[in-house]
């Protein structure tokens, strides 16, 4: 009896939110596209007029070249950009040197923008899920927003 009840908490709690595809993101390259909360992908129809154009995609690109890091997820929501990235294992005693020149980089290239800057793999894991559920493209903007703020207030906590 209380093997089947050890059974069902096991198996209860392996599908929360995800399961076996999220599990992937944290150790594979997943090489998500760039998106806007409010836009959806960059060069992409999403039936609004999209003023900043290319810019999360060469955000990406720039971030991307760096050697240290082998994936990269960009969301942005207005003015915001949110970063995450995955460092490659054995320059991770180098972390906080990795943000604070990608946070440059950024800050340097784009100064009208307010970036944050992540290695978590909480916050790469969020920003993939808003990812996978932005391609969608019928979510609504209201919860696609009400994501990204979550993301924002855990980056918060987390720092």
């Amino acid at each position: 009896m209380v093997w089947i009840a050890v059974l069902l908490m096991i198996t209860g709690c392996a599908n929360k939110e995800g399961g076996k595809k999220d599990e992937l993101v944290l150790i594979e390259r997943t090489n998500p596209k760039p998106m806007d909360v409010i836009y959806g992908m960059d060069n992409d129809d999403y039936g609004k007029e999209n003023p900043n154009e290319g810019l999360i995609t060469d955000i990406k690109k720039i971030i991307a070249k760096d050697e240290e890091i082998y994936d990269v997820i960009v969301v942005k929501k207005d003015k915001d950009v949110l970063v995450a990235y995955k460092v490659k294992h054995m320059k991770r005693f180098h972390m906080k040197k990795i943000e604070k020149k990608v946070k440059k980089q950024l800050n340097d290239k784009y100064p009208d923008f307010h970036f944050i800057v992540s290695s978590d793999y909480k916050i790469f894991l969020e920003l993939y899920r808003l990812n996978e559920m932005l391609k969608a493209k019928d979510v609504p903007e209201k919860k696609a927003k009400k994501k990204y703020e979550e993301i924002v207030k855990l980056h918060e906590e987390l720092t």
